[in-house]
């Protein structure tokens, strides 16, 4: 386990580094195997800033029901990380970030529709980013609307709140986040003025 914990803080760091996140304003779950081959996750852990990220700041999860298994409550939004999982089996990484352009357009009052506005968008984002309204942070309201917006898709927008990605694995899941933070950053730059393809 220590190499995935390794790995872990590495993913952690390089989100940080990206710009995709200030402060706590970001979590992080990679899907991994416990004990006697028990599908787990790790996560980053509660109050945690990913940026200095530490190995005494990364939860161990049981997906199935949740369970903290080395004594490090998970991040707030441990629901909707391992809620997705649970729901698809092929994912190996969730993102939460509150990112500076995807956090400005879920604040926006009348929210783009269409984000493919360079050649990436289709490939990265897919076609529709659908956006969860607001709902308490860490509760049991946003995991659930979480995961149904993620069962056939691969981006959320939480209203008032930030992104999500999930993937097959880390470095899929970066490049989806990023790309989708880069079209955000289009879209608020442009004031509204810009084309999709």
């Amino acid at each position: 386990m220590e190499k995935e914990v390794q790995y872990f803080l590495e993913c952690a760091h390089k989100c940080a580094a990206a710009g995709l996140l200030s402060c706590s304003s970001g979590n992080l779950s990679l899907r991994c195997k416990g004990q006697d081959n028990e599908d787990c996750a790790l996560l980053s852990a509660t109050g945690s800033w990913l940026g200095e990220l530490r190995e005494d700041q990364v939860a161990l999860c049981r997906i199935s029901d949740g369970t903290p298994l080395n004594g490090v409550r998970p991040t707030m939004e441990a629901g909707f990380h391992l809620g997705t999982m649970r729901k698809r089996p092929e994912v190996g990484c969730v993102l939460h970030f509150q990112s500076p352009f995807a956090t400005v357009v879920a604040c926006m009052k009348d929210k783009p529709t269409d984000f493919n506005v360079t050649l990436e968008g289709p490939l990265y984002i897919g076609r529709e980013v659908p956006v969860v309204p607001f709902l308490p942070p860490g509760s049991p309201e946003l995991a659930a609307a979480v995961v149904e917006a993620l069962t056939a898709h691969d981006i959320v927008l939480m209203s008032n709140h930030g992104q999500v990605a999930c993937g097959p694995d880390f470095p899929d899941t970066f490049r989806r986040a990023v790309f989708f933070e880069m079209a955000c950053r289009i879209i608020v730059l442009s004031r509204g003025n810009y084309t999709t393809v």
